[in-house]
């Protein structure tokens, strides 16, 4: 063991951590964990722990819930992503067999989450914690620390607010509070308004030598000073000197289409080196993924060790070519950056791609989204070093600029009027905030409010609160704020004001409409636009077409909508209609150009904001439109016409399934509930098992 490690004997620790250490093999503290230590980690101190991948910063937030957990609180770890939470949860599983409550929490944000409050640790993502503190559970005074990881999140346009919101909620009640990430500009800044001691560090456990291709001398030159020779394309080159040196390549591309477009062409390099072999990771993605074209476009890659990794790619694809490559049977990933967002995916080599297409233009990548990809260079236990090499930098200067030029500091995306709107709603309606002292005092422990230039915005803030008392969602009385009925509903539904607003406007001025006209009206709202989804001008033509017909919203009619979004929106009315009437994935996919990935990501979102527009409805008396438009989240959710929808309620009984029942004469409970099973087995992807599962799993929901 080497002098920069630490041994777990030389610090003050609880006999169960130690004895928890010792059983996970740990025997020293990485210079990090050792610095978190001595900074008052396991003394309820704030921290702010910047610190390379693979550092051991996972480590550092274990040691405080444990802790929290020992003085008889509530331990909370909070990831930006469901994939990464799971992950932590099976890791923090091992405290089980110390009599410890671990329990995870991603979905399902009308919950009021009371009952989450019998575990001891607790792993959620970002929007689930803070769906969760809206609804103020009665545990919540019971929390001892918030572990945020991934805390250079704060800066992001999307999950930055609500990172920065559940921090100052944290900071009001006076909870401990541990942020952790490998890359973030000027940190002191975070450091200084979480109150928290800054741990920084450039320890990694393997060794980073960064470089960068050279097209005018055809060579990577590598800060160690070392020149490699490349005589070829610099894809090629980089694919088969991990080949030939036997360790995995990573390469980052910045769109889907050059992701799966490089994948391709790398067969013709690796074919005659050795030949295609069957592929266990196929044999899973073929049992488990619903779309033929996806499992035919990866088998092919597979067989060879190769791969492509997306957003649009199912979640069970992605995981399986994740573990595929973390097991080294896939050599080569090529992938957008969202590989780098906390995934445990390391390899020897990662060859990074800088200009995207943004706004019409190529614009080139930050370097803090370069650190990130770069930090998956280098497998600790395996790896003597790990490199990272720029593959498109136009000079020698721009190549060192990345390599040593400043992280970009983190600012506050607190600072637009939606991320305010919601904000400011959610402050009113869960009850932490009734005046105006009480919201300066709360938005005061906003990382917004610590940056001088955001003082302005206090006007905004005031300009907020006549929007909502003018959109019914707050009262002011006597100088007090009171959240309405719909005030509350829409901020525990967790969407944006703006959106219950359109939905109830519109639905007020029309009577019956069809379900595309619901699917249009619901994909226009703001809680759609995080939803991925081009190519939607050349149906232009159509969208008018359809709006003078009726069957869709005039947008002339919605004064809150501009004309991109609501083109936009119409591309996926299209699609979701396509799915609640039973259309197949794969044909959805090839006609729409979408990836299944973005399939599931639209049905959930869907389903999601057509329920909620349905309690909405509720609340302003719209009771026809809520009751059709319940009965259209449910749809959405499985995707099938209504009159099957009941036979999708039985575990086992999916879209096909149901239909296949349904034209075979069994269409309610009851006639699943009455079947013969063995006449069921005889059913296309029924069975024998399946048919007595499903017969039973009726009868039991005839009986509730």
């Amino acid at each position: 063991m080497g002098n920069d490690f630490i041994d777990i004997h030389s610090f003050d620790m609880p006999k169960v951590i130690l004895e928890g250490l010792k059983v996970k093999g740990i025997t020293h503290f990485t210079p990090p964990q050792a610095d978190a230590l001595r900074a008052g980690l396991l003394r309820g101190k704030n921290l702010v722990v910047v610190a390379p991948t693979a550092s051991g910063k996972t480590l550092i937030g274990e040691l405080a819930l444990v802790n929290t957990v020992l003085n008889g609180g509530i331990g909370i770890y909070t990831t930006p992503l469901k994939a990464l939470a799971s992950e932590k949860f099976e890791e923090f599983k091992f405290w089980s067999s110390y009599g410890f409550k671990v329990g995870i929490s991603t979905g399902d944000y009308e919950e009021s989450g009371e009952h989450l409050g019998k575990y001891d640790i607790l792993v959620t993502t970002y929007e689930k914690l803070d769906s969760i503190l809206r609804h103020r559970p009665s545990w919540i005074d019971r929390i001892g620390v918030l572990v945020v990881d991934e805390l250079h999140n704060v800066g992001d346009s999307e999950r930055g607010p609500i990172v920065e919101l559940i921090c100052a909620r944290m900071l009001m009640l006076g909870k401990q509070i541990v942020g952790l990430s490998a890359t973030i500009g000027e940190p002191e800044t975070i450091a200084k308004w979480l109150n928290a001691e800054l741990v920084l560090s450039d320890w990694r456990p393997v060794k980073l030598i960064e470089g960068f291709y050279n097209r005018r001398k055809n060579v990577i030159e590598f800060n160690d000073g070392r020149v490699e020779h490349v005589n070829s394309d610099i894809v090629i080159h980089c694919v088969k000197h991990a080949l030939d040196n036997d360790y995995q390549l990573l390469i980052f591309k910045q769109s889907r289409k050059q992701a799966e477009l490089t994948a391709f062409k790398l067969i013709e390099v690796v074919k005659d080196r050795f030949k295609p072999q069957p592929s266990e990771l196929v044999n899973i993605i073929k049992e488990e993924s619903p779309s033929r074209s996806e499992v035919e476009s990866l088998s092919k890659l597979l067989s060879y060790g190769i791969s492509y990794h997306h957003a649009g790619l199912s979640p069970i694809a992605r995981r399986v070519i994740e573990k595929g490559f973390r097991e080294g049977l896939i050599k080569v990933i090529v992938a957008t950056p969202t590989l780098a967002a906390g995934i445990n995916v390391p390899a020897r080599r990662v060859l990074i791609f800088t200009k995207r297409f943004e706004e019409g233009f190529m614009k080139p990548i930050s370097i803090m989204e370069y650190k990130q990809m770069g930090g998956r260079a280098g497998r600790p236990q395996y790896d003597p070093y790990g490199e990272v090499v720029l593959a498109d930098v136009s000079s020698p200067a721009e190549g060192w600029k990345y390599i040593y030029g400043k992280v970009e500091a983190v600012s506050s995306a607190l600072t637009n009027i939606r991320s305010l709107r919601i904000h400011v709603l959610a402050s009113v309606a869960s009850g932490y905030v009734s005046n105006d002292d009480e919201l300066n005092m709360f938005f005061n422990k906003t990382l917004a409010f610590n940056t001088p230039a955001f003082s302005l915005s206090k006007y905004i803030i005031r300009r907020v609160i006549d929007e909502l008392v003018n959109d019914n969602m707050i009262e002011v009385r006597g100088g007090r704020y009171v959240p309405t009925e719909l005030g509350i509903t829409v901020s525990k539904l967790y969407i944006d004001p703006l959106t219950a607003k359109i939905i109830i406007k519109d639905l007020s001025r029309v009577e019956d409409v069809k379900d595309l006209y619901y699917l249009h009206l619901l994909s226009i709202t703001p809680d759609f636009s995080r939803v991925r989804v081009t190519g939607y001008s050349r149906l232009e033509d159509d969208a008018l077409a359809y709006s003078d017909l009726g069957l869709i919203p005039d947008i002339s009619n919605l004064k809150d909508v501009d004309y991109d979004d609501w083109l936009r929106g119409f591309k996926i009315a299209l699609i979701l209609n396509e799915w609640v009437n039973e259309v197949d994935e794969d044909s959805i996919i090839s006609k729409y150009d979408i990836g299944l990935g973005d399939l599931l990501t639209l049905t959930d979102t869907g389903s999601w904001v057509a329920h909620a527009s349905s309690q909405v409805c509720y609340v302003v008396g719209l009771k026809e439109h809520a009751k059709r438009l319940e009965t259209l989240s449910k749809r959405i959710e499985v995707g099938v016409k209504e009159d099957v929808l009941e036979l999708t309620m039985v575990k086992g009984i999916g879209r096909v399934r149901a239909r296949i029942l349904a034209s075979n004469g069994i269409k309610t409970l009851e006639d699943l509930a009455n079947a013969d099973p063995r006449k069921l087995s005889n059913l296309p992807t029924f069975g024998e098992k399946i048919a007595y599962e499903v017969v039973r799993n009726a009868k039991e929901l005839l009986r509730l």
